[in-house]
């Protein structure tokens, strides 16, 4: 078991990564056929690490997920050099917000990504935002990859949130 001022570490390194990097991928599991999908989506991270986004409820990944699903994440970027590789994966589960809630995760969001509050502001595009549904990832695990302390190196955090 790690020592709590090793989790500490591991965890502000953790979100260090999040606010760092602006999309992940989000892999779902169609709770009918069994059939796996996964799409990449700008997110934004809150304080107590939860990832929110935002996606049509109607899109695969969207119906996948319903009001709430299991889920898997990787947050990462492009790499050529093997030893440099860093990369977040998280399990954990989406659910769709409403209320104060997805107001507050809304709220979140738009910090991040001030350009949505201009696209909500433009006729015809509003709409299509308005449609869109906020979601929040709430990971219970995280495993943060990061080959440049050594070969495949990485560290795993759970529970995610205090």
């Amino acid at each position: 078991m790690r020592a709590s001022g090793e989790e500490a570490g591991l965890r502000a390194r953790v979100a260090a990564y999040l606010r760092t990097h602006h999309t992940m991928t989000i892999a779902t599991m169609d709770p009918v056929g069994n059939a796996p999908h996964a799409a990449c989506v700008f997110y934004a991270v809150d304080d107590e690490l939860r990832l929110i986004f935002l996606s049509k409820p109607a899109s695969v990944h969207g119906s996948h997920i319903g009001e709430l699903a299991p889920v898997a994440v990787t947050v990462t970027e492009q790499y050529v050099d093997w030893e440099r590789i860093q990369g977040l994966q998280l399990w954990g589960e989406a659910r769709l917000l409403g209320g104060t809630a997805k107001a507050a995760a809304l709220t979140v969001y738009l910090k991040r990504f001030p350009f949505v509050r201009d696209i909500m502001a433009k006729p015809g595009l509003a709409d299509l935002i308005r449609g869109m549904g906020v979601y929040r990832v709430t990971p219970h695990r995280a495993a943060f990859t990061d080959n440049t302390t050594g070969v495949f190196g990485r560290e795993v955090l759970e529970p995610v949130t205090e």
